[in-house]
């Protein structure tokens, strides 16, 4: 631990903490323990509930003068962290927690170990990463409501068929399965009909497409060295986007065996793009999700990318 990595000393850390996930206790106690090890003051914590997910707590963290504000859970407490964090210049530390944990996976974070853990989130190595930010018109009894107002994703956002499949899966199943249920699930989706609607990348003329889905993603790896954007990087500065215009079934088997033998999916029914902002537009009300949170039915969504948005720490 170097002095530029270590927290100020005498300055508390603040800590928002998903209580219903599985290893709360115990990280919780390695990170007040940790802390008094380090000579530290006793950390603020901060308990997420069903009504304040996490963006409360840590806007009050930040409102209160925090420099350092760790955050346990999984990526939807995360995801409401960073949306009070982002563009503070207050680090980030992360306990992944929580089911999928994919934001930490892409950081090589995810561990069993909770020293190792805590250790990582309070004397990582600062890293600066992209933040993806998503507004949408919601549709409700048929109808679109206003604009809402930004929300980030760290990971990745989909509009499609892709967010129908995490709106079905069951909550017990992706407790148990974590990211492997979604593919579980998505299997119950391979065949269905592409959605049209009209896309604009980088304020260009919208182009009309049929696809399954259109993915926006940050990151690009899912656990079992599976690229789903092999070019993807948290801190270049852009965003990766994915179309799968599919037109026949059949096409599926290329994709499915770029993912088994872990080669990049280069099947001709993909088409990859980078962006640093991105309008979707379906014809029909489409279900959209961020980091695998279903956000509802919307009219449109507009994405754009906030370069070095967050400082976390990291393993590295």
């Amino acid at each position: 631990m170097t002095p530029e990595q270590a927290p100020d000393a005498g300055v508390a850390v603040w800590a928002v903490l998903n209580p219903v996930a599985k290893r709360y206790a115990l990280a919780r106690h390695s990170l007040e323990r940790a802390c008094a090890d380090a000579g530290l003051p006793a950390p603020h914590i901060l308990i997420t509930t069903p009504e304040h997910t996490g963006w409360e707590q840590a806007r009050e963290a930040v409102a209160r003068g925090a420099r350092h504000v760790v955050v346990g859970g999984g990526d939807g407490t995360v995801r409401e962290v960073a949306r009070a964090v982002a563009g503070s210049g207050v680090h980030l530390g992360i306990l992944p927690i929580g089911t999928a944990n994919l934001f930490a996976f892409n950081l090589g974070l995810r561990t069993r170990d909770p020293r190792l853990m805590v250790d990582r989130a309070l004397f990582g190595s600062p890293a600066t990463v992209d933040v993806g930010w998503a507004s949408w018109r919601p549709v409700t009894d048929g109808h679109a409501g206003p604009p809402s107002t930004d929300q980030p994703f760290l990971v990745m956002a989909g509009i499609g068929h892709d967010a129908a499949t995490v709106l079905a899966t069951d909550p017990d199943t992706k407790s148990r399965l974590g990211w492997l249920s979604y593919l579980a699930m998505g299997t119950r989706h391979l065949f269905s009909k592409p959605l049209a609607m009209r896309l604009s990348i980088d304020n260009a003329p919208g182009r009309r497409l049929n696809t399954w889905t259109v993915l926006v993603a940050n990151s690009g790896n899912i656990p079992g060295g599976i690229e789903v954007f092999p070019r993807a990087q948290l801190d270049d500065g852009y965003l990766d986007c994915l179309e799968i215009p599919l037109r026949k079934p059949a096409q599926w088997a290329s994709i499915a065996w770029a993912g088994i033998t872990h080669h990049r999916w280069e099947a001709a029914a993909l088409r990859y793009s980078r962006a640093r902002t991105l309008w979707a537009v379906p014809d029909e009300p489409t279900p959209l999700h961020l980091d695998g949170d279903v956000v509802g039915e919307v009219a449109d969504v507009r994405i754009r990318v906030q370069a070095g948005g967050l400082i976390v720490r990291t393993g590295r």
